[in-house]
């Protein structure tokens, strides 16, 4: 199945919102959201191919949870990006991101603790919060651009993948948000959607850790620091391509593959 990356984006955030929305109760807890989350995602978008200019990459998703003990100091949800490119260059970095969940009936959010966002920045300096909702967040840095392509989705795209300027989830950079001393939903205005974080940022290379600790922590093979409750392995190969060896692996004596 091929997409372009506008509509890429606009199914990424159809998933989100359909698996956030239907959340209440014993649900609205952070490891069941974002369990729930990563299946919905993966079954969406595993496989599917998109295409931009001259690009056409195929995107492999694959999920991981921890096996043992869950304590890190880089962030509870790891992404490892490798990016093949159709002229034989390579990328590889990761991203770190720390879940929290809206209070209910409240707008704070009461698991931010100022010395865990100082230990992951510490670790991570391009670390985000990913904010959740039970609500349709609207005020997010990025609605007005969303406003103004509104019409270009609907037109393109009929009414099977609803696509406005509401998200249920955003990424927000943990620097900036430790710079306010914000623990509420005012972070929003700071905020990006996470379908466009990962459509527009991740799977092109963009706020990535590239040294080395960082890539072993989230690969499973440092220990030391204490590992990412679940793993995000993202392999985007263009054209075809075949990936070269050395790839970024999770390693399968620390996490468990999810379906």
């Amino acid at each position: 199945m091929e997409s372009n990356l506008s509509t890429l984006t606009g199914r990424i955030e159809n998933t989100i919102r359909s698996s956030i929305s239907g959340l209440t109760g014993h649900e609205w807890d952070e490891d069941f959201i974002t369990l729930n989350l990563l299946r919905d995602l993966r079954h969406e978008i595993n496989g599917i191919c998109f295409i931009s200019e001259d690009r056409k990459s195929k995107i492999d998703w694959q999920i991981y949870k921890l096996k043992g003990a869950y304590e890190n100091n880089f962030g509870d949800i790891a992404l490892i990006v490798n990016i093949n490119y159709k002229d034989g260059t390579d990328l590889h970095g990761v991203a770190f991101l720390e879940a929290k969940k809206r209070d209910w009936r409240k707008t704070s959010f009461s698991a931010m603790k100022i010395p865990q966002a100082k230990r992951i920045l510490k670790n991570a300096p391009r670390s985000h919060y990913l904010l959740y909702d039970y609500e349709e967040i609207t005020n997010f840095l990025s609605a007005s651009s969303y406003q103004e392509e509104l019409k270009y989705y609907y037109y393109h795209r009929g009414s099977q993948i609803p696509f406005s300027a509401v998200t249920r989830a955003v990424c927000v950079p943990l620097d900036l948000a430790l710079e306010t001393g914000n623990k509420d939903t005012l972070l929003y205005r700071y905020g990006t959607p996470l379908s466009l974080q990962l459509a527009s940022r991740y799977f092109n290379g963009l706020d990535l850790e590239f040294d080395e600790t960082s890539k072993k922590v989230a690969t499973g093979f440092l220990e030391k620091f204490g590992l990412p409750k679940y793993v995000i392995k993202i392999d985007i190969i263009e054209n075809g391509i075949e990936p070269k060896e050395n790839q970024l692996r999770v390693n399968q004596s620390n996490y468990s593959q999810i379906d």
